[in-house]
């Protein structure tokens, strides 16, 4: 057997085998695309207001004690026109006078946390998780490989054999391979992301890593919101304040001081980096010190790039024509996927 016969081999045999899986990631993450596009396109009645540093100490304050189980207060954008309180599975949204508008629990929508875990884990824990890691990663190396097939016959290629004209298997493969090569990069990374994700540690550590320049921070109120809030808007004044986080902390051991509350503050402020919230400040909220700021363009590349593993397969914080591409790529890349199953399956086991 040759490298191009082994290839083929690869390409169809194991293609097949993970199929099954693929087809169940892509198809659900066409639901949630599309529950992503719709949430985005809610404006909830407001019209943009930007908010003073005043109103956003006032709010950030009244919120984080009137839900004390939120973990993150969002302020009104251009994308966002509304003021929102975030806790794991819950949004509440709320206007300019902090009124309830609405609040979504994504376990009280129809079918979707089925569907999420569906994509997440096959609804089979750790295991699932890992296996949809692993297959994902095959699932990259089969698009590489297809790519290059192509290439060898690259001369048979037309356009007109996107849809296939009939239900016969040499139409469904011709569009299989035309379906295939629009979307390939675009699937290769969102499957190569998805695998990526579930092996944070070999990336995160990018994130952490500080810029080469030490500068000196300023010091604001201890336990002062609006005096800590101007103190991180005078750090980067020509960047937007949007959201406050809690920041993660570990459970003290027995015997040992709870840590100091400690608060994420992130900004927007380059126009031409595709990525929201990318500039971003750590302060302890009872000392009023800034832990650490440091801004995306600060990042070495390495950190730059691991910045966008996530955003780039979920689009968080991303565009929302992103979401409308990804989620194009995912049902294209269903349709290719279950015309070369039909196609194998008549080839081989009917035979």
């Amino acid at each position: 057997m040759n490298v191009v016969s082994a290839l083929k081999w690869f390409h169809n045999w194991i293609g097949f085998l993970i199929s099954i899986t693929m087809l169940i990631v892509l198809t659900t993450g066409v639901y949630l695309g599309s529950m992503d596009m719709l949430k985005r396109l809610d404006s909830k009645g407001q019209q943009y207001a930007p908010l003073s540093i005043e109103q956003k100490a006032e709010v950030t304050a009244s919120l984080f004690e009137r839900y004390p189980e939120i973990s993150t207060v969002r302020f009104p954008t251009e994308h966002t026109p509304y003021i929102q309180a975030a806790a794991r599975g819950t949004s509440i949204a709320l206007d300019a006078e902090l009124n309830e508008l609405s609040v979504r629990k994504f376990s009280e929508v129809p079918m979707y946390s089925t569907v999420f875990w569906l994509h997440r884990n096959f609804l089979l824990g750790d295991f699932g998780k890992y296996l949809n890691a692993w297959a994902s990663l095959i699932g990259a190396a089969i698009t590489l490989v297809g790519i290059y097939l192509w290439w060898r016959v690259r001369k048979g290629f037309r356009l007109k054999h996107s849809i296939p004209k009939n239900s016969r298997s040499s139409s469904l493969l011709k569009s299989h391979i035309q379906l295939g090569l629009f979307i390939s990069i675009p699937l290769f990374i969102l499957c190569l992301s998805g695998f990526l994700i579930t092996y944070k540690s070999l990336w995160t550590g990018a994130l952490k890593s500080a810029p080469q320049t030490k500068m000196s921070l300023p010091q604001s109120q201890a336990r002062d919101w609006q005096s800590q809030l101007q103190t991180a808007q005078t750090l980067w004044p020509d960047s937007q304040l949007v959201a406050i986080s809690k920041a993660r902390s570990k459970k003290p051991k027995a015997g040992e001081q709870p840590a100091d509350a400690s608060y994420s503050y992130r900004f927007d402020s380059h126009t031409d980096v595709w990525l929201r919230e990318a500039d971003r400040m750590t302060m302890n909220f009872e000392k009023g010190t800034i832990k650490d700021a440091l801004k995306h363009s600060d990042r070495p590349l390495s950190g730059r790039v691991a910045s966008f593993v996530r955003p780039l397969h979920d689009a968080l914080n991303m565009p929302f024509s992103y979401v409308v591409f990804i989620t194009s790529i995912s049902l294209i890349g269903s349709m290719a996927l279950m015309f070369s199953a039909i196609t194998f399956y008549r080839r081989i086991f009917r035979k």
